[in-house]
């Protein structure tokens, strides 16, 4: 039982960094032999990570590398808290990329008041997720989750972008 929970772990790359310099998953996952996202890759981490304090961990798979997702974890440190930032990106059959992200952080403010900040000024309320999460959209697509945490609020946004570049473009 133990082995079929640490086997499909070997299947993929793992790296961990902590660095400022924005380029630590892309090169990774240039090391590992992947390139045809690697553009998006530097696009998506540069687009978090540029100018920050950051460490990352990524994932990358050891067979048909080229052919599968990259998927990596992010925490971005400040002065006032981190926030974790989860990226994954997929090759598509055209020769583009799609991608995903997460980005989570606490705020100290009620989720009612953070509704009021700026980040958060354009969005709609959409719906309730089930009980505990509320449900934003912002003007170009990203959804944004609510979630009390004490006194303050989670916020996690999402948003995925089809066919993002060609690779080299």
């Amino acid at each position: 039982m133990y082995k079929n929970k640490i086997l499909p772990i070997l299947a993929f790359s793992l790296s961990s960094f902590s660095l400022m310099a924005a380029d630590q998953v892309s090169s990774y996952a240039k090391k590992s032999g992947y390139s045809s996202c690697l553009t998006a890759v530097s696009d998506i981490e540069n687009f978090f990570a540029k100018d920050s304090n950051y460490g990352s961990w990524a994932f990358v798979a050891k067979e048909g590398t080229d052919d599968q997702i990259v998927n990596a974890t992010l925490e971005l440190t400040h002065n006032d808290g981190s926030t974790l930032v989860d990226f994954t990106i997929a090759p598509t059959k055209d020769g583009s990329c799609s991608y995903t992200y997460t980005r989570t952080f606490f705020t100290e403010k009620s989720c009612m008041a953070t509704t009021k900040e700026e980040y958060m000024k354009n969005s709609k309320y959409k719906t309730e997720i089930n009980k505990n999460i509320t449900g934003f959209e912002d003007p170009n697509g990203a959804k944004l989750l609510l979630m009390t945490a004490g006194t303050g609020c989670i916020v996690q946004k999402k948003e995925v972008g089809f066919r993002h570049n060609k690779q080299g473009l």
